[in-house]
């Protein structure tokens, strides 16, 4: 929990919101009780965090309020830091929507209307499914966080795509298996996992999938169940953009963490690869900010943060009630989890 506060607090412009007070104007009245207490937590510790009152601060009442929203964050068992990132989001996001009350959602598309709609451009389609979106949601999240993903299907034998988008405010990228052995030599005797870099994840995330055999699709122009590609891609960049790398998989009965060291630029860190035509008429350019580190193994392990001042350049290590300055050049490890970027105001280069 606190690794996730302290990357959320090194978010400038979240901050600022809170430190304003433009967050008590927004607050949904008739929010559940429960909901509403946590946001009033968040802002105190906020406000606390930044006054510099204290060497440290404990965030237990926060962690209360927390816990009375949701049986999965009760108790002393430790959390993923993947899924409290999460669910503090969604529920900021849910309490401060200035979209109050809620239209109702939009209506399926019928077969013709889903055609017309994929004659339109990738920025078309974008544009509006994003503004059916913001319809029904926008708040201080919203306008920081939350980027578009574009999922395409595309039928092998007529080339019919159907296109659908939805919003996303962490990307799960997976950490492809680098591991080397020595079994063309005989049976191996260990793995060892091998250097690979961001880009390498992101490029997994977004390669195309087959989809065949019993995953085969059902093309509406067909009328048939045809082999079919999916491909996921990036419409719309967030002004911060949150990476989670996949650390935790499940091998047979038993789960396990990757400890693959992902080499990950600090500066510039380039997208214009993974987003579709259109959407990289903004800046692709991402800086990172912050970084929530777990050590140890899924059930002994331990979270740490490092966060940038944003000012000149320092790095700050937090590890519970221990503050240190690190370098840049130890800011990502094969500890990193949850990766913190902002977007740069420079044009593609």
């Amino acid at each position: 929990m606190n690794s996730v506060i302290q990357c959320l607090v090194g978010t400038k412009p979240l901050t600022r919101y809170f430190m304003r007070g433009e967050w008590r104007s927004h607050l949904i009245q008739d929010t559940k009780e429960q909901s509403s207490s946590m946001v009033t937590e968040f802002a105190h510790v906020v406000e606390r965090m930044w006054r510099g009152q204290f060497s440290f601060i404990s965030p237990a009442e926060f962690r209360s309020a927390v816990a009375r929203c949701s049986e999965q964050f009760n108790g002393n068992d430790q959390q993923d830091a993947h899924e409290f990132a999460s669910f503090v989001l969604d529920s900021l996001h849910e309490c401060l929507n200035h979209v109050h009350p809620r239209p109702l959602p939009e209506r399926e598309l019928t077969l013709d209307e889903e055609l017309q709609f994929e004659q339109l451009s990738d920025a078309q389609q974008s544009r509006v499914q994003w503004d059916a979106y913001t319809r029904r949601n926008k708040s201080i999240v919203s306008s920081i966080f939350q980027g578009q993903i574009q999922s395409r299907l595309t039928c092998m034998a007529c080339q019919h795509t159907s296109t659908t988008y939805h919003m996303f405010t962490e990307l799960s990228v997976p950490i492809p298996d680098t591991s080397s052995d020595n079994s063309a030599n005989g049976p191996a005797l260990h793995s060892e996992p091998q250097p690979i870099d961001i880009y390498q994840c992101l490029d997994a995330y977004s390669e195309s999938e087959i989809l065949d055999g019993d995953n085969k699709w059902m093309c509406p122009v067909c009328q048939t169940k045809r082999t079919a590609t999916k491909r996921l891609m990036i419409a719309r960049l967030p002004l911060v953009l949150i990476v989670h790398l996949k650390r935790f998989s499940t091998v047979g009965h038993f789960r396990e963490k990757l400890e693959a060291n992902v080499q990950i630029p600090t500066m510039s860190m380039c997208l214009q690869k993974y987003v579709t035509f259109g959407a990289g008429e903004q800046s692709t350019l991402y800086n990172l900010y912050a970084v929530a580190n777990h050590f140890g193994s899924m059930s002994s392990g331990h979270y740490t943060a490092s966060v940038s001042d944003g000012l000149n350049g320092q790095w700050n290590h937090f590890d519970d009630t221990r503050t240190s300055v690190i370098h840049e050049s130890q800011v990502t490890t094969p500890a990193a989890y949850l990766l913190f970027f902002v977007r740069t105001q420079r044009g593609i280069e």
